[in-house]
């Protein structure tokens, strides 16, 4: 018998956790900043791992490490990790693996997956700083029209032949201009720091777009008044060159607004932090 679905009802709320089903592994997303906390509980293994390798499962299976988490410290067993980078509008896995402290790698732990959601209109694409993500925005982008793919190839003209022999090399990644918009002083300064933060930045958004996903490295860009000369507003025009993933291995760990900058507003000497009695876990993920 089919089930009879009552087009008129919610859709049901995506989780914004998940446990793997042998209860080693939690994913919690982080809407604020379109990423996902990683905790590995390993503290009851026999031995203890040093560290742990956390990764996200790629389309056809194949791992992808993380920043951060490749690979992360676990004091006491516990590992926590970030994943800034995953898919938006789309479903993605995350495993841990165990390292001993000689460096052997235990069996890799069941999955916990989640939905990560997409940015809503019309701020709808992110530009991520993959070194610094404490410093990532979500941006109004006004014009994206055109990427450029340069070819790599040498010419060589033949005596006697009327045709010339080309040789050719791989096809550039892509460069492009990013038109976009500010709409606060705030946002100006913000932005402002993105750029000039010499973080390559990864760019996402909507799915129906067609734009995949990218890394790139921001150039010479241009900052223009949209309006008169008290009008906050700026519209900017930046350089994009594409670029590989940067490397994940032996990257520090980073978490947008746990940094040891942000706990001091709260907890200004160490004494403070430690008074509160709270554990590794909660001052990296919030419990």
């Amino acid at each position: 018998m089919g089930i009879v679905i009552d087009p008129s009802a919610p859709a049901p709320t995506p989780p914004v956790e998940s446990v793997s089903p042998d209860g080693i592994l939690t994913v919690r997303r982080d809407d604020t900043w379109a990423g996902v906390y990683l905790i590995a509980d390993y503290s009851a293994a026999v031995p203890v791992p040093q560290r742990v390798r956390f990764v996200r499962s790629a389309a056809g299976g194949a791992e992808i490490p993380l920043r951060g988490g490749d690979l992360a410290w676990a004091p006491g067993g516990v590992a926590v990790g970030y994943d800034h980078e995953a898919e938006l509008g789309a479903s993605s896995a995350w495993y841990a693996y165990p390292v001993a402290a000689d460096g052997t790698v235990g069996a890799r732990s069941q999955g916990a997956g989640l939905a990560m959601p997409e940015p809503d209109r019309p701020r709808d694409v992110w530009l991520k700083a993959v070194t610094f993500p404490g410093l990532s925005l979500r941006v109004i982008v006004t014009s994206w029209p055109s990427l450029e793919y340069a070819e790599r190839q040498q010419r060589f003209d033949v005596l006697d032949a009327s045709a010339p022999v080309l040789s050719v090399d791989e096809w550039s990644l892509a460069s492009g201009q990013m038109t976009l918009l500010t709409e606060s002083l705030e946002e100006r300064a913000a932005l402002l720091d993105l750029l000039t933060s010499k973080s390559v930045l990864l760019s996402q958004t909507l799915q129906a777009y067609g734009r995949p996903d990218a890394y790139w490295v921001p150039g010479r860009f241009t900052e223009e008044m949209v309006g008169a000369a008290d009008d906050p507003g700026r519209r900017w025009t930046v350089d994009m060159t594409q670029v590989d993933r940067p490397p994940t291995v032996d990257t520090p760990l980073r978490i947008p607004d746990r940094s040891y900058t942000d706990s001091a507003a709260l907890w200004p000497t160490y004494a403070d932090r430690t008074a509160t009695g709270q554990t590794y876990q909660d001052v990296t993920v919030g419990g």
